[in-house]
């Protein structure tokens, strides 16, 4: 079954809690460079299906740029997207078929995601671990997916992922909604926020 790949952001919420009303709230912020909206899919490279969650839906057509812990795998370009909704019909979750148009996704290893308004070096972009959130939040708390884009070892963007509450705040044990954030690096390497999308959990 295909629906292990689909990103859904859920905050753990009491097991008793009832359904309520969705709500998505953005947090944007311009920065150089990113003139989009930076966004990511998962992707399997057997079988091109992936995976996205945000404010704005993949399209038919998109291009993307696929990388791993290791290199730029290639181009690709999105040929389906089926919508995924929650319990209260919230549609921030997407399931995409893709197509390689460049690159040896047979090759890839691991953890593959498609990115689209992000800029990669297409020789030296890949991903890469780090040892703490731009957050501040304690480790452990927070998903995050960074980008190298010059092998210097340091990331130029962030996407980070945690259970939040109404206001934003990081929570396990109050947690209402899911934050995604987008962290970008200013020249002096440090990273700002660039948006941040709140979502309501509905079941």
């Amino acid at each position: 079954m295909r629906s292990a790949w689909i990103l859904v952001a859920l905050a753990v919420v009491p097991a008793a809690a009832t359904p309520r009303a969705g709500k998505v709230v953005r947090v944007e912020r311009k920065a150089a460079g990113y003139t989009g909206q930076p966004r990511y899919c998962s992707i399997q490279p057997s079988d091109m299906f992936g995976s996205c969650a945000g404010t704005r839906a993949p399209e038919v057509g998109e291009r993307m740029i696929a990388i791993d812990r290791n290199r730029v795998v290639g181009t690709l370009r999105v040929t389906t997207v089926q919508p995924y909704a929650d319990g209260c019909q919230q549609t921030y979750n997407w399931m995409i078929q893709t197509v390689a148009e460049t690159g040896d996704f047979a090759n890839a290893r691991g953890l593959v995601l498609g990115l689209s308004d992000v800029n990669v070096d297409m020789r030296s972009g890949k991903l890469i671990d780090v040892d703490k959130s731009p957050t501040g939040h304690p480790w452990g708390t927070d998903q995050i997916f960074a980008v190298d884009n010059n092998s210097d070892g340091s990331p130029e963007i962030e996407f980070v992922q945690y259970a939040c509450d109404d206001f934003g705040n990081a929570s396990q044990t109050t947690a209402t909604s899911t934050c995604q954030e987008v962290w970008t690096a200013q020249i002096s390497k440090t990273l700002e926020r660039l948006r941040q999308d709140r979502f309501r959990t509905c079941y």
